[in-house]
This record gives structure tokens, sequence and C-alpha cells, in this order.
């Protein structure tokens, strides 16, 4: 039995590549080419501690892991759902 169905792609993007534009345009560019549905998975934690010390806050990390408390979650929430998200959308939508 064939299966025709189209095939789903998921691709987590670590924030280091989110913050280096030549190599996240090449990530964007390589990821549009794929066929069939696509999923996009974005980091950002490099600019959510930088957020962080800008406001005053001392990011908390164990084990390389954000200890995420309700103040830091807001923080988290501003950069990967509004900057960053932004800023790979409106890349993909040029692509």
């Amino acid at each position: 039995m064939s299966n025709n169905r189209p095939h789903l792609y998921l691709v987590k993007v670590g924030g280091k590549i989110v913050e280096d534009p030549a190599a996240l345009k090449l990530l964007l560019t390589a990821f549009s080419a794929l066929p069939g549905y696509k999923v996009l998975v974005h980091g950002g934690g490099v600019m959510a501690s930088q957020m962080q010390k800008s406001m005053g806050m001392v990011p908390q990390m164990v084990e390389g892991r954000r200890v995420t408390d309700e103040e830091t979650l807001k923080v988290v929430t501003m950069v990967y759902a509004g900057w960053c998200s932004k800023h790979i959308t409106a890349l993909l939508q040029a692509e």
C-alpha cells in the first residue's frame, strides 16, 4: 500500500543561528525549499538572557537550562513570541 501523504518536517533552530543573519538566511532558504508540511521551532535563549540583564534581572541557569520563574517567563515570552518569531516570519515570507 502506498502512502501519498505529504511529509511533515520538524526543524529546531538554536538561538545562535537566530542571531547570525547569514546562517539564519541559509537555514530559512533551505527550510522554505522543503516539500510538504513543515514546522520551525526556534530558540532565543541568548537574547532572552540579554533582555533579562538589560532589565536588571540575573538569568538563572542550572546545568545549561534556564530556571524559569514567573518574571523570567514574561521576558522569555516577550523575546521568543515577540522579536524572534516576528523576525523569522518576515524572513520566511520574503522567501
